[in-house]
């Protein structure tokens, strides 16, 4: 296995001269550092190289090892002046996206998957949470979010996100406009988000950091394997986290899990409910009071009629919201046509007698005739209580006018009144089939008298 990777040694006369002022050891002249050097830049690490070399050669320490890389490394890092960011225990988690990916095979079709790896770090500790998923969508991207909270078991101050549409619909200047689904993540959650600014990863450094670590070793021990499901792909990462976490950090002489132990004390704690998402849209307040959504009505109060508002749904609860005011809360209702109402919704009595639609309405019934002026009288009259409640019905019916003649509408509506189905589907069913009544005639057939025949002979 060693050879089919191409993980040689040769013994090679590199001048060690000058390291303590000591001979190289003999190790030194076994190991091919060019070869070392062309995987390093290739994005191996050199602690996965350590790992490799050492199950077929007794190695000294990985601080040894890396010293005489150095000796041998050719190119020369320009020297940067940056200022380090303070480390504050609890303060802030980072969350970006690698640039690299893994692939997995599908068995069943032989088709290649992308799998995209989620990383969020906290600064303090450099503790991190990782994850594999297929996208980097909204959704999946706070559910990792929240998967990272949950596997912490702790909350930070400040979460640090990439410049992404995910987390930010607008950046200028002097400011960050937060995509509203992530700004309803971090008021329930109780975090402040600061994004990143556009091309500055060294605004998020450990972070970056982390994806650099995972690339450098997971990928790189795993760049032979082929994976077959995104759940094994986690499964062995997840092995690979347990053990890095209790790595210890050379620089801190502490392990991220001890470090981490330190900066718990100083996080919030979780919400007693997880976070759950919504989507948005716009809705306009119809005269009745209510609000369509997936075809269902949903009441709002009065004095937003024929106002546009901003509505928050999900698959359980809906809210109704006019400048960032909360208007009106309703349970997602099952199945079509139904009508959630709230009473304290609707206007007062005094302010129905003297509504416009209602008003309006009966005029223009007038106007088609006397069955259809009765019908929408009884409309109204089924909902005495609050007769916009069938609103929508009679604006409905009194619309057939733009496409049948007022005869037809006519016997739509007396059909109705006779047989008391007021739905609007049995009246455009009636006044659609409707037909104009022939006149029926009792003349006989002439006769011209000269062709007239008695018995004896013609007339």
């Amino acid at each position: 296995m060693w050879e089919d990777h191409c993980y040689c040694f040769k013994f090679n006369t590199h001048n060690l001269a000058g390291l303590k002022g000591l001979a190289p050891p003999d190790w030194t002249t076994k190991i091919d550092w060019e070869y070392i050097q062309k995987e390093i830049k290739s994005g191996v690490s050199a602690q996965t190289l350590y790992k490799e070399f050492s199950r077929v050669e007794l190695l000294p320490s990985y601080q040894n090892f890396v010293r005489y890389f150095r000796l041998h490394k050719k190119l020369e890092k320009t020297q940067e002046v940056s200022l380090p960011i303070e480390r504050i225990p609890g303060q802030t988690m980072e969350v970006d996206y690698s640039g690299d990916k893994m692939e997995i095979l599908n068995p069943s079709t032989g088709e290649i998957l992308i799998a995209e790896l989620f990383v969020a770090t906290l600064s303090y500790s450099d503790y991190y949470y990782a994850e594999f998923t297929f996208t980097q969508k909204l959704p999946v991207f706070l559910n990792s979010c929240k998967n990272a909270f949950e596997h912490i078991g702790s909350v930070p101050k400040f979460i640090v996100s990439d410049n992404c549409l995910t987390a930010v619909t607008k950046a200028e200047k002097h400011d960050v406009y937060l995509n509203k689904s992530f700004r309803d993540f971090c008021h329930h959650y109780n975090v402040t988000a600061d994004p990143a600014r556009v091309f500055r990863p060294k605004d998020k450094p450990h972070v970056e950091n982390s994806i650099g670590i995972i690339q450098g070793e997971f990928f790189q021990q795993y760049r032979h394997t082929t994976f077959t499901s995104l759940f094994e792909l986690n499964s062995v990462f997840k092995k690979y986290l347990i053990e890095k976490m209790d790595y210890k950090i050379l620089s801190r002489g502490m392990s991220r899990n001890e470090l981490l132990a330190i900066e718990l004390p100083e996080m919030r704690d979780l919400p007693p409910v997880p976070f759950e998402l919504f989507d948005y849209k716009k809705c306009k307040v119809h005269p009745d009071c209510h609000i369509r959504h997936q075809r269902n009505f949903y009441s709002v109060p009065y004095r937003f009629v024929g106002k546009e508002i901003e509505v928050k749904f999900n698959d359980k609860m809906i809210y109704a919201y006019c400048e960032a005011d909360e208007i009106a809360i309703h349970s997602i209702a099952l199945g079509n046509g139904h009508y959630i109402t709230n009473k304290a919704h609707y206007p007062e009595d005094k302010l129905l007698d003297t509504n416009f639609h209602i008003l309006s309405s009966l005029e223009k019934s007038k106007k088609i005739g006397p069955n259809t002026e009765s019908l929408i009288k009884k409309l109204f009259e089924v909902q005495r209580n609050h007769p916009l409640r069938n609103l929508t019905k009679v604006l409905g019916v009194l619309s057939l006018k733009d496409q049948f003649s007022i005869e037809a509408i006519e016997y739509g509506a007396g059909a109705s009144l006779e047989s008391n189905k007021l739905s609007y589907n049995y009246i455009k069913s009636c006044v659609k089939n409707y037909r104009p009544s022939k006149e029926k005639t009792t003349l006989l057939p002439s006769r011209q008298m000269e062709f007239v025949c008695l018995q004896g002979g013609l007339l």
